[in-house]
């Protein structure tokens, strides 16, 4: 019965630090947000103050959702330095309670943190952000987020595969300017490139227009229009284009094997879909870390070095996971590794920090 008494004392605990922790980097996150739209709107009325702080509710969520790694490292903490200054652990360990069995509620608390952020709390940044980009926001930043520049796309057809970039494209119309095309036969073989003014996607093809045509050994070529193949919707192209962090997690495995069909890259869809399946991994690999600086404190007194280190490893966790999911987002690596490592290795080594510590 104590047990369990104790058990629900600690998961509450810290999920009300970490919460705690994540609730007021998110208002910062949204005073900063709304001062920087209220920059770039250059309007001080009180219309365009509301405008700025309605939107930058919109942006809010998308950009607190990176922060929770961080929410759990200093939500834990600062909740097991509680437990240590108020003496909880101290007695909790001389009634002959291990490590292991006031840990686990904890991890549960970052661990169930976590599937909320991902069936919860995503869907719902995903929502507003898709919002945010595709209406409100173009009443404050006059550049659309339907227009986007150094585009590349790569597409299928009935005579093989093709390579496009464009310099700008509105991606509601499917209307480029400055277009490159490289076309490949149905065995890879390189055909020529094509160079054009402006291209537009009509009913099964591209329409070109002020094109210049340069294949190997051939003099170039000139016309007023050339018509390029595909299997590419206008809705394909938009969905290919559209940002990872405002699609639903519930929504993102079928995007991303839609555009995969499509023959476009879907790699950073992939990678954004086993992230959010990595993430209560990453937050219980946080805890874990701040564990094994935190509970000797409970005997020894807090070392202010010992907690930087802490916070150190958290950022390099960090970085080195995000660095890690760029390499998987670029196709260059398995979307399922690049989420999963490091967040895996980092617990496996801060269960073994706390197995030396606590038991030799």
């Amino acid at each position: 019965m104590h047990i369990t008494i104790l058990s629900r004392y600690l998961f509450i605990k810290f999920v009300k630090s970490i919460v705690a922790v994540f609730a007021i980097a998110t208002f910062l996150i949204y005073v900063l947000d709304m001062i920087e739209l209220t920059r770039i709107s250059n309007d001080a009325s009180a219309n365009a103050l509301l405008l700025s702080a309605s939107l930058a509710v919109l942006r809010t969520p998308v950009v607190a959702e990176q922060i929770l790694p961080f929410a759990a490292l200093f939500g834990a903490l600062a909740a097991f330095l509680s437990l240590g200054r108020s003496r909880e652990l101290v007695i909790a360990r001389a009634a002959g309670m291990s490590v292991w069995r006031f840990l686990l509620p904890t991890l549960l608390a970052a661990f169930s943190l976590g599937i909320v952020a991902t069936l919860v709390f995503n869907p719902l940044s995903a929502k507003l952000k898709s919002i945010a980009d595709q209406e409100s926001l173009h009443a404050i930043v006059p550049s659309s987020s339907e227009q986007m520049h150094n585009v590349w796309i790569r597409q299928k057809s009935i005579d093989g595969e093709a390579i496009l970039r464009a310099g700008t494209a509105n991606t509601a119309s499917a209307e480029f300017q400055h277009v490159t095309a490289f076309e490949f036969d149905k065995q890879g073989n390189f055909i020529h490139r094509v160079e054009a003014n402006t291209a537009h996607l009509q009913d099964g093809y591209w329409v070109m227009n002020t094109v210049k045509i340069l294949s190997p050994g051939i003099p170039p070529e000139i016309h007023d229009t050339y018509e390029l193949p595909t299997y590419l919707t206008a809705a394909q192209i938009q969905q290919s284009l559209s940002e990872p962090e405002t699609i639903s997690f519930y929504e993102l495995l079928s995007w991303a094997k839609a555009t995969e069909a499509a023959g476009l890259d879907a790699a950073r869809y992939f990678q954004q879909y086993h992230s959010l399946l990595a993430r209560p991994l990453l937050m219980a690999a946080m805890l874990l870390l701040a564990a094994t600086v935190s509970l000797r404190f409970s005997r020894t007194g807090a070392q202010f070095i010992s907690i930087l280190g802490a916070i150190g490893a958290g950022f390099a966790l960090f970085v080195s996971n995000k660095v890690l999911g760029d390499l998987g987002a670029a196709g260059m690596l398995p979307t399922l590794l690049t989420s999963f490592l490091f967040p895996a290795i980092a617990g496996l080594l801060c269960t073994l920090v706390l197995l030396y510590q606590e038991d030799g």
